[in-house]
């Protein structure tokens, strides 16, 4: 089978199993991006982790990345291109140390790191009316 009809398949199956869309370019773009996700993910492992993914999962992932890319593609004229609400972040400054030590086996340094054991609410920029 030609690539261009696995991903006609691949596209028809898709939008069987879920009929609707994301009206929100952002949301659309998401699953755009996780199956991209799925793509990396394989494509890595079938390079550095041989055993974990073969070349036809590659294949399999690449041919439902197109798909979902068909998808945004079909819906341009259809999305809400319009800003959703945001909300103001306070910026928190936490003192962090680090704490050295020499490895006994290798006598490289390690570093670990010490962060307060909690935060109250107030210091992050939340109270209880948001």
């Amino acid at each position: 089978m030609q690539v261009i009809d696995e991903v006609k398949a691949e596209l028809e199956r898709a939008t069987a199993k879920f009929p609707t869309w994301p009206t929100d370019p952002l949301h659309a773009l998401a699953v755009l991006g996780e199956e991209y996700g799925e793509l990396n993910k394989a494509m890595l492992q079938l390079t550095y982790e041989p055993g974990k993914a073969t070349a036809a999962d590659v294949r399999e992932e690449a041919i439902q990345t197109a798909a979902m890319a068909l998808r945004l593609a079909m819906s341009l004229d259809r999305y809400e291109y319009k800003q959703g609400p945001q909300h103001k972040q306070q910026l928190v400054l936490v003192e962090i140390e680090r704490l050295d030590e020499q490895d006994s086996e290798s006598g490289m340094l390690c570093g670990t790191y010490e962060f307060p054991a909690q935060l109250d609410a107030q210091e992050i920029g939340h109270d209880s009316t948001d």
